[in-house]
């Protein structure tokens, strides 16, 4: 359904924007290394721009790859423990 994936990467896209690679991906703040490489992984697939772009989603192809971005840029910082706990203690010192 066209309206289901349309809001499914509007929302991802919100998550983006949000900026904290944790909520992006869906896990904990205490998510392990496997964690994290599993839900990248799936994600990584379902925002795959061959499977979620048609003639009548098209118009999402910036979104959806600034979607494959980030989520490059969350496993790259999350995947290596010591850079995970590192911007982990950078959100929690940050003011919201």
């Amino acid at each position: 359904d066209d309206a289901a994936l349309r809001a499914r990467i509007e929302l991802r896209r919100a998550l983006v924007d949000e900026g904290d690679y944790f909520t992006l991906l869906g896990v904990s703040r205490d998510a392990t290394s496997y964690d994290v490489k599993r839900a990248y992984t799936t994600l990584r697939r379902e925002f795959e721009p061959e499977r979620v772009l048609s003639a009548k989603t098209a118009d999402l192809r910036e979104d959806v790859d600034l979607i494959l971005e980030v989520l490059d840029e969350a496993y790259d910082i999350l995947s290596d423990q010591v850079r995970r706990e590192r911007y982990r203690r950078a959100l929690e010192a940050s003011p919201r």
